[in-house]
């Protein structure tokens, strides 16, 4: 077995790399927007197309890591999310285009981020720690929150096909580091089970559908915010009428990098607090601080980009505690199934929350003080749902 260390470090990079177009639109998305004269619900399907292309492929790439190694699995998909970000440089010029070509990048994510856990997992002689958990969960989070900072670079240097498409080189690098740094395991001995089989045991485990629930909840609100941070900061641009003092696309990166510490803190403190109790209660208190994010908008830039940090920690704080959850409560030998089930329903709630924010703009009439803040009560709902399905966890 290799060393904890090294594994988690080499799949963390690796997974970072793989990111790299995971804001190719929503980073871009007012310059698109106006380019291709979208309204606010047709750029909430080419945003949420991504999570619909990891929702249907999870299942299959996810359950396929329990009957072969899943670094085959995440090797394939490093490919695929490359194919995807080139397509959408080259051919994308509209609302179907783009669609389905983010529905191909979010495949190939599909195939890296849990399973990417399950290369962990396979080759460590006992459970990843919450810890290592952690610093994967994060390593999502600097992936996604770097794409952004990454994407606004390139787009200042080049226009923006040719940014897009040097994005496509970090899953090709992280492919590399993948194949060159781990080697194959053997598959485990309940390799052979049918995939029935496999899903029967995680559906009949009551604690692994109560965190399948939270992190859907989760996630909703997580890739919501993710998905509109962009617009968001340009309407406050608009109704401040002064500029961010930095670029749009750095202020969703910073946004979203607060979310790292948080994650980490909220793992450790596992080691001294019941974790369902510290998800319910930042899943709580996540609600009440995103009502906080529209009013800042009247105050100076600082409080309110303070504001969106402080919101999208309570977001992020839950994270590796829900997913070392998962790991803990889920039968060992359907592991793989059980985290594409909580990887499936999660980003269906990705999906839905991503169009969700942009249908509510729509239907309150667009860009106002009022829509916006039905807009953040919309992100943070869901919370509600997923405190109460972990309330009936096993302490």
């Amino acid at each position: 077995m290799a060393k904890p260390g090294f594994t988690v470090t080499v799949v963390c990079l690796a997974e970072i790399l793989s990111m790299t177009p995971f804001s190719m639109f929503l980073a871009l998305q007012p310059q698109l927007e106006s380019q291709w004269a979208l309204t606010n619900t047709e750029t909430g399907w080419i945003s949420s197309a991504y999570f619909l292309g990891y929702m249907l492929a999870v299942p299959v790439l996810g359950s396929l890591t329990d009957r072969i190694d899943a670094r085959t699995v995440w090797l394939g998909a490093c490919v695929l999310a490359g194919v995807g970000a080139l397509g959408f440089a080259l051919v994308a010029d509209r609302v179907w285009t783009a669609a389905v070509l983010q529905l191909v990048t979010g495949a190939g994510l599909a195939g890296t981020y849990m399973p990417g856990l399950k290369v962990i997992t396979d080759r460590l002689e006992t459970l990843p720690r919450p810890r290592h958990v952690a610093f994967y969960t994060t390593s999502f989070t600097m992936g996604s929150s770097l794409s952004f900072w990454v994407v606004g670079a390139l787009d200042a240097a080049f226009d923006w096909r040719t940014a897009v498409a040097l994005l496509a080189a970090g899953p090709l690098v992280g492919c590399a580091l993948v194949a060159l740094a781990l080697r194959p395991v053997p598959v485990m001995p309940h390799a052979g089970a049918s995939a029935a089989g496999h899903l029967r045991a995680v559906v009949r485990s009551p604690d692994s559908m109560r965190y399948v629930a939270g992190y859907a909840a989760h996630v909703w609100e997580l890739f919501a915010l993710r998905a509109w941070i962009v617009p968001f900061v340009v309407f406050c641009q608009g109704i401040r009428d002064s500029p961010a003092p930095v670029a749009v696309a750095t202020v969703a990166a910073i946004v979203g990098l607060v979310g790292v510490p948080a994650s980490l803190a909220g793992a450790e403190l596992t080691g001294y607090v019941a974790r369902r109790r510290i998800i319910i209660t930042v899943m709580l208190a996540s609600v009440a601080v995103s009502l906080t994010v529209v009013p800042s908008a009247f105050a100076s830039w600082i409080v309110l980009i303070t504001a969106a940090c402080i919101y999208s920690a309570f977001i992020s704080a839950d994270s590796a505690a829900l997913t070392s959850g998962i790991i803990a409560v889920a039968p060992p030998a359907s592991r793989g199934t059980a985290m594409a089930i909580y990887s499936t329903l999660g980003f269906a709630a990705a999906s839905g929350g991503t169009f969700a924010v942009g249908w509510m703009l729509d239907l309150l009439g667009g860009q106002s003080i009022m829509s916006w803040t039905v807009a953040f009560a919309v992100m943070s709902a869901p919370n509600l749902l997923g405190a109460l399905a972990l309330r009936g966890a096993a302490r």
